[in-house]
């Protein structure tokens, strides 16, 4: 029997949510089948929501006055559907995707003297009831309300919902509207704390990218842009091969491995995340003595799929497939730390332009680097390394913060 009582509750609360059908408490506003053609991000008289700015763009919350909506180009077509206007706490539902995220939707706040219509693939719908502001946006993306939607998709490589299936839903809602507000606001301002961290986040990004551009030498220089202080002449140009060899873990076959065991065993779809295959430590032992393995530090690349990514060897017993993931042999004649920030901005000798998706030795050996003196290297992986923590760090803490909310959405509900 389905609880009428959310898990987790602001003090003061009590008693039953009640359940409000959809078909019974929701009118339908009628929506436009204007394309992404039809629209502009510049000027017009009224403002259109297409469903796909409702599934990636837009959250519960769509701030008429702050977010950037497309225009209708054509004045005469805004003005024939002005009589649809939106208003303050209209919902509007994206009614198709390509997966089971159709019934995502957004409730509008700050609507104020903007024209603002209901577009492709979209189901608006207006509350006969008063529920307070922000609640039904919160509620509506909830895996509480959207389970009930699951049952009622059609299609296969696309889904969709109708205006009749949604009206066989439920809306639940604690009766007292504080409670509502106090729901509604605590979201808001959580969302309001994770698009804080998501601009730190991102700017760190972009302050990493310019810094990487600026401080290793461009194309055709020898020197970059911005040095630290007491470092000059010219870098030295080389090629990847003068300075070592193209290294990779002896083969491992499908029959030498188990989805348990005792040491990690990453193929090139696991690489950088979680092992689901193992090996075991005797054959570890044995391959790790007779054949090649990666030193501390050492910086391991993906030869194929999304060539190029990398993970540095932290010295964890951890083994790795041959030829797909390989590393530099270097004997200590580059710093590591420096070798995976220019691991960054590479460009594969023989790739540009190129469809291969394999790296092979040779694209590897005959790739140019140009070389800073051993001190130099070392000041700018340190540097690198700071502020790569500081990004992981704050991409942590946004992660957090998502995490908290995903559970908020599922016991805050009924």
């Amino acid at each position: 029997m389905k609880k009428n009582k959310p898990e987790v509750r602001f003090n003061g609360f009590s008693g039953d949510w009640e359940s409000l059908p959809f078909k019974e408490n929701f009118d339908n506003i009628r929506n436009n089948t204007l394309s992404r053609a039809d629209l502009n991000n510049i000027i017009g008289l009224a403002k259109n929501i297409h469903y796909g700015d409702v599934l990636i763009k837009f959250g519960e919350l769509l701030d008429v006055k702050k977010e950037e909506i497309p225009f209708i180009t054509d004045d005469i077509i805004s003005t024939k559907l002005s009589p649809n206007k939106l208003q303050n706490g209209d919902v509007i539902i994206a009614d198709a995707a390509e997966d089971s995220t159709v019934g995502k939707c957004t409730e509008l706040i700050n609507v104020e003297d903007d024209v603002v219509i209901s577009g492709l693939h979209t189901i608006a719908v207006r509350s006969k009831v008063q529920f307070a502001p922000k609640y039904l946006g919160y509620f509506m993306n909830s895996s509480a309300y959207h389970n009930q939607l699951l049952r009622l998709m059609q299609g296969t490589k696309v889904l969709s919902i109708s205006k009749t299936a949604i009206k066989d839903t439920i809306i639940w809602a604690p009766t007292d509207k504080s409670e509502q507000t106090q729901i509604g606001n605590f979201f808001q301002n959580l969302d309001q704390l994770i698009s804080l961290h998501q601009k730190k986040y991102d700017k760190l990004v972009i302050l990493k990218k310019a810094m990487l551009e600026k401080m290793f030498p461009k194309p055709g220089a020898k020197v970059p842009e911005i040095r630290f202080k007491g470092f000059e002449g010219d870098w030295e140009d080389k090629k990847l091969g003068d300075i070592g060899s193209v290294a990779m873990n002896k083969r491992i076959y499908k029959f030498q491995t188990s989805v348990l065991g005792e040491i990690p065993f990453y193929k090139i779809g696991t690489f950088g995340g979680e092992a689901d295959s193992y090996i075991s430590k005797e054959l570890f032992d044995d391959y790790k003595k007779k054949f090649p393995y990666p030193c501390l530090g050492d910086i391991l690349i993906s030869a194929s799929g999304s060539i190029g990514r990398t993970v540095e060897y932290l010295g964890v017993d951890e083994y790795f497939q041959d030829s797909n993931i390989v590393w530099l042999d270097h004997k200590g004649q580059i710093n590591n730390l420096f070798l995976k920030q220019f691991y960054t901005i590479v460009k594969w000798h023989g790739l540009e332009g190129s469809t291969i998706k394999r790296l092979y030795n040779k694209n590897i050996l005959e790739t140019k680097i140009f070389l800073p003196s051993n001190e130099e290297q070392e000041r700018l992986g340190n540097h690198f390394q700071n502020l790569d923590k500081l990004i992981s760090l704050n991409q942590k803490q946004l992660e957090k913060l998502k995490n908290i909310k995903k559970a908020c959405l599922e016991k805050m509900f009924v």
